[in-house]
């Protein structure tokens, strides 16, 4: 079996140092992105890579922009099909540049990756932090254990040894701290005063129109504190009978419905026990202030006994849904 070490991040020059130091260290050959071959192939692609080899080779993958980081646990991680041959992910290793990390966060082109990559890795190695006051270095540890409580973290240092525990990536592994918080199995082994993580929840839906200017508002603005991750499951009023996926990363929001079937507006008993369970991780949060706020946008009493046919009409200027993909018979 071919035992690979995928190495991803968002910092291309970064992350491609490391994976040098790394194949050095270890005389592991390196395979780059592939980026003609589809995920059913990869791990056929990669043992051809390294026919010949040894018998148990171990090989490293530069996955670049092309893989993500769930792409290459549902094509590598174990228990994927015999059809991707004999290859099986033995460590995801994320490189974050530290130097960088909060405006990579704030970044609306790669925020989403980084923390996607920093979630689902089993290591996550931290690089350019030697200009880091104490203080600083302490505050993005936690952080990032905050994001990803089960990965292994580590700092890049020239001397230090770069042995990996090389075991097994299931196609399940996801250990983002937004769902262990959400599943009460929130444990970080790091904390920094200022790094705090809750869940908010409120049985009643989004009013779309407050939700917008309040994200807009004080809430982007950073009145209640820096959001670096919120994610979890919401609801809007004025698109009743739909759960929706909310993922927040740095200024983007992204609130898109689920696939699960349509509940008619028009029933006479709509889901309205359905509301806001949100995974919320960042920096100096006024936990009481922002869900004040949060809850500020929900639907008052008055308005909540109008029902689902006077919600439909209240202002909504979030980004529409696209019919074709939500509706299903």
């Amino acid at each position: 079996m071919v035992k690979v070490v995928g190495i991803v991040g968002v910092c291309a020059q970064e992350r491609r140092r490391y994976t040098r130091r790394l194949a050095g260290g270890h005389r592991w050959p390196i395979v780059e992105a592939l980026r003609s071959v589809p995920p059913s192939r990869l791990g056929e692609s990669l043992s051809a890579a390294v026919a010949g080899g040894a018998l148990a080779p171990t090989l490293l993958f530069d996955a670049g922009d092309r893989w993500d980081a769930p792409e290459l646990i549902g094509a590598l991680g174990e228990g994927a099909t015999a059809d991707d041959g004999a290859a099986r992910l033995a460590q995801l290793v994320a490189v974050v540049d530290v130097a960088h990390l909060f405006d990579d966060l704030e970044a609306a082109a790669c925020g989403e990756r980084l923390v996607q990559d920093v979630e689902f890795a089993s290591t996550v190695v931290l690089v350019n932090w030697q200009p880091l006051a104490t203080s600083d270095l302490s505050m993005v540890m936690a952080l990032v254990n905050h994001l990803a409580p089960r990965a292994r973290l580590r700092l890049d240092q020239p001397a230090a040894n770069l042995d990996l525990d090389l075991g097994v990536v299931r196609r399940e592994q996801d250990g983002a701290g937004w769902t262990r918080l959400i599943n009460g199995e929130f444990t970080p082994y790091m904390t920094d005063a200022r790094v705090s993580g809750f869940v908010y929840e409120n049985v009643r839906p989004f009013h779309a129109g407050r939700l917008a200017d309040a994200l807009e508002g004080d809430i982007g603005h950073g009145r209640y504190g820096r959001l670096v991750r919120s994610a979890g499951f919401c609801a809007l009023a004025s698109r009743p009978g739909r759960v929706a996926q909310w993922s927040q990363v740095g200024s983007v929001v992204g609130i898109e419905p689920l696939p699960l079937p349509d509940v008619s507006p028009l029933r006479a008993s709509p889901p309205l026990a359905v509301g806001q369970e949100l995974a919320v991780i960042g920096l100096d949060l006024d936990r009481p202030g922002l869900t004040r706020a949060l809850d500020a946008c929900v639907l008052t009493d008055g308005e909540l006994a109008e029902g689902p046919l006077a919600w439909m009409a209240y202002r909504d200027p979030l980004p529409e849904w696209d019919r074709a993909e939500v509706r299903r018979e």
